[in-house]
């Protein structure tokens, strides 16, 4: 069996951890195949080496006492290097630990392939196991690798990366254009493969008994958003849209899901809109719990907006919401248009417009037809095109290419 070192800043950290699992998910459905090696960022009370599932997995620790590594996880790498000095400064030693295990794992387990999520910094490390061990590299570009990063020293090295990858795979179309529109040169290297959803977790349940649970919200009607608090989200456009829907819908409530350092902005803008009564935080939560309350939501909203840390590149939370048969409605930023079809499966307001994003909360909550038709069209949509069976057999097909 051939062995495939992936090379990841995004990985859980123990079991039932709330960090998105996207790259363990993929990764595990892989080692059906192959043989495959996780290197990840150690994280405070996290394992060094552990089994999870069919994945062994090493975590590199990059700072000492280990509590203060702060570069990785949380609200993610950019946002935590942009706010904290101490996370700037851990950058030369995380690049370095990476980097010197990576080395170590290649020696030690024998690497035929390596998997690099994220340009940077993984990719540029896969850049150095591939020219020192003649092995072919993967580069998969998730989208903050690509969209915050446009100043010529990034663009630079993004190049070098996509120049030496010999497959490069994208989430979306969105990322896929801004690729090519970069470097035309990878065209026949590229390839679109977006993440999956494991449809054993997200799927359709009873809806009455769930309420019947959930006796708080029984008699509500839920608009529920996924994610991290921060400005890219739009969350504030939400927010702002939920008067509008009160006025109409007396029992609406809004359901947060998530944390971020952007928390603090939203609950002012809660209090100023006199919202306090309406709208709900309720921190991470992992992702069995996540699936029910997709399930107990009338409608899921991602108002992803263009900002300084990029766009939405994909919207994994609107697939996941289809696949458990909750109407979705979507803001028309970046790659939320390639799971969103208006109308057909799901819903698309212009993105800052919290007017237009109000009326169609309103219409799918009032007209029962219509959420049923676009809630049914949406369960087939996510199943047919992100159920991790289907999106692992476009990537086992890549490294069997590579690996021949």
């Amino acid at each position: 069996m051939k062995n495939v070192l992936v090379l990841t800043s995004t990985f859980p950290r123990w079991m039932n951890d709330s960090t998105p699992p996207f790259v363990f998910a993929l990764s595990n459905f892989l080692a059906k195949k192959y043989n495959i090696i996780v290197l990840a960022p150690h994280c405070f009370k996290a394992a060094k080496k552990e089994k999870i599932g069919n994945l062994t997995v090493y975590r590199f620790r990059y700072f000492f006492p280990e509590k203060y590594q702060k570069i990785a996880y949380g609200a993610g790498m950019l946002p935590n290097v942009k706010k904290s000095f101490l996370a700037k400064m851990q950058i030369p030693s995380f690049l370095f630990s990476q980097i010197k295990n990576a080395v170590s794992i290649a020696k030690k387990e024998k690497i035929d392939l390596v998997h690099a999520h994220w340009l940077l910094p993984q990719g540029l490390i896969g850049i150095f196991l591939k020219k020192a061990y003649k092995i072919p590299l993967i580069a998969t570009v998730h989208g903050t690798d690509l969209f915050p990063l446009k100043s010529r020293f990034f663009r630079s090295i993004q190049k070098k990366i996509v120049g030496n990858a010999d497959i490069i795979t994208t989430n979306s179309k969105t990322a896929e254009k801004e690729l090519l529109s970069r470097f035309p040169e990878i065209k026949s290297r590229l390839r679109l493969v977006p993440m999956g959803i494991d449809t054993k977790i997200f799927k359709p349940r009873n809806k009455k008994k769930l309420r019947s649970k959930f006796k708080k919200y029984e008699s509500s009607k839920i608009v529920l958003f996924v994610g991290r608090l921060n400005e890219q989200k739009g969350i504030e456009y939400l927010i702002s849209a939920m008067p509008n829907v009160i006025s109409k819908i007396k029992t609406a409530r809004l359901l947060i899901i998530g944390e971020g350092d952007y928390r603090q902005q939203l609950e002012s803008l809660i209090t100023e809109l006199n919202l306090g009564n309406f709208v709900e935080f309720l921190g991470s939560k992992e992702h069995k719990e996540i699936a029910i309350y997709y399930n107990l939501a009338d409608v899921l909203v991602l108002p992803a907006v263009t900002a300084k840390m990029g766009t939405e590149a994909f919207g994994l939370v609107l697939a996941e919401a289809m696949a458990c048969g909750t109407c979705v409605i979507g803001s028309s930023s970046g790659g939320i248009k390639d799971i969103i079809h208006n109308g057909v499966n799901g819903m698309i307001f212009k993105e800052k417009n919290s007017e237009e994003l109000a009326d169609k909360i309103i219409r799918v909550i009032k007209d029962t037809k219509l959420r049923k038709k676009l809630s049914r069209n949406g369960a087939i949509f996510s199943k047919r095109n992100y159920d991790w069976n289907a999106i692992s057999k476009k990537f086992l097909r890549i490294y069997k290419k590579l690996l021949k």
